[in-house]
């Protein structure tokens, strides 16, 4: 009972923070937004670091969805990510039915120079008094 109680905590504690998110705006282009949560950035002593972002669509994409929330964590050290979550919505600001719902990890990638997922992957390793 002790170990469902836990469970049931610590699942609590994750699905929350992202629906009563602090959203930041990160950056636009086409019409999709990128806002990020840096209230939730956690940087582990094995060199990684999570964070969540929020990518508001302009228009649906192929599932329907507005908006998409996902927790990334990045590999400081070897300049790659992955997704441990990915949630979709039909409306903007995770608004409405939940169409997207991945809570699993995906597979490691590079990080390219020039995206958006490098722009929070600097965000999210850098280290001492300037980070928040």
């Amino acid at each position: 009972m002790r170990c469902l109680s836990v469970v049931l905590s610590l699942s609590g504690f994750f699905i929350p923070a992202v629906a009563q998110a602090e959203w930041t705006y990160l950056s636009s282009a086409d019409g999709d937004t990128v806002l990020l949560d840096k209230s939730t950035l956690v940087q582990n002593k094995n060199r990684n670091s999570t964070i969540w972002m929020l990518t508001n669509f302009g228009n649906p994409t192929a599932q329907d969805v507005l908006s998409v929330a996902k927790w990334v964590e990045f590999d400081c050290d070897h300049n790659r990510y992955r997704y441990l979550a990915v949630y979709g919505y039909e409306g903007q600001m995770q608004t409405g039915a939940k169409l997207i719902n991945i809570p699993k990890p995906s597979l490691w990638d590079k990080t390219k120079f020039g995206t958006v997922l490098k722009n929070i992957q600097l965000i999210a390793c850098l280290r001492g008094p300037l980070l928040r």
